[in-house]
């Protein structure tokens, strides 16, 4: 493990990105120390190589399943990109925060809650642990591994749906990886680099790699996860469909209210225009007075004298 948090040690950090301002290391593989392979098994590796994981220091690795491989006789070239990812808590999400329970980790992950799982699990099964889990349980003799540790690993895994229920942590860092390889060694190289090792071209060929990690840029990615509607996105709905509703309402009531007045208002003229003309027709009759009647006209003596002459017209009609 490179720049890991330990105590008394300091981070190492770059101020630059790209090649050649990361971790650079030549490793030697010595494939003449690999066991030999007998038979056909679940376990049986056929490659040659080295498997590496890029991972926070809050994190534990996890490389036997997290792991990219780097094959011998290559230079490779590993180009990082830091993501930081938040996710919601339920109700929203599924994301768990809480500490582990056997105190292995500080800081919750996936990988942390995996092997804090596998490592109770073997440890109440055969009393021992393998190479890569924590505690103070002493390791497990090659018969363990064969006759115990592994078989009960398996197991595990057969069953984890139900035992090792690990959930997404709510705050997590992860490292986005681009590859490229270069064959090594060139020729020009060949000789100087079996003078320096005192081995063949062959076995450099077979034996030895190269590799360069490094940041692409000093940034990040941040991704966030959001509620998709909040408690003040759904009160400013409801309010504003009251509004429109309310509002609605009101117009409504208003326009009756000027529908009645404007039908009384129409009625009271029709009754005024109705009871100016009954009176003006009043006036016109009331205007001449009545003529007088036959009878009236015998209980009276009137003298009128000869000479007098005729009135106009209407004198003559009243």
């Amino acid at each position: 493990m490179f720049n890991a948090a330990e105590e008394g040690k300091d981070l190492r950090t770059t101020m630059k990105g790209g090649t050649g301002n990361g971790l650079e290391i030549m490793l030697d593989i010595q494939q003449d120390e690999y066991l030999p392979v007998w038979g056909d098994t679940e376990d049986t590796a056929f490659e040659a190589g080295v498997r590496v994981q890029i991972h926070s220091q809050a994190e534990p690795p996890f490389v036997h399943e997290l792991g990219f491989g780097v094959a011998p006789g290559f230079q490779t070239f590993v180009a990082t990109q830091e993501q930081r990812l938040t996710y919601l808590p339920p109700p929203w999400g599924e994301c768990e925060s809480r500490a582990l329970e056997s105190g292995f980790f500080q800081v919750y992950s996936v990988t942390a809650c995996r092997i804090d799982c596998e490592t109770r699990y073997i440890v109440e099964n055969c009393n021992c642990r393998m190479v890569h889990m924590p505690g103070d349980a002493s390791y497990c003799t090659p018969e363990q591994y064969k006759d115990c540790a592994e078989p009960a690993l398996a197991k595990l895994s057969a069953l984890e749906s139900s035992s090792c229920v690990c959930r997404t942590p709510c705050n997590m860092t992860r490292y986005n990886k681009e590859l490229s390889m270069v064959k090594i060694p060139s020729k020009t190289s060949a000789r100087y680099l079996q003078k320096k090792f005192n081995k063949s071209e062959k076995y450099i060929t077979d034996n030895i790699l190269v590799l360069d990690i490094f940041f692409e840029a000093l940034n990040y990615e941040t991704i966030e996860q959001k509620k998709a509607y909040e408690v003040a996105g759904l009160l400013g709905d409801i309010g504003g469909q009251m509004g429109l509703f309310i509002g609605a309402s009101i117009l409504t009531i208003l326009e009756l209210f000027d529908y009645a007045y404007e039908v009384v208002k129409d009625r009271l003229l029709d009754l005024l225009s109705r009871e100016e003309e009954e009176e003006s027709h009043a006036e016109d009759v009331s205007s001449c007075d009545p003529v007088a009647n036959h009878s009236e006209s015998i209980s009276h003596t009137v003298s009128v004298p000869l000479q007098t002459t005729l009135g106009t017209l209407e004198e003559i009609a009243c």
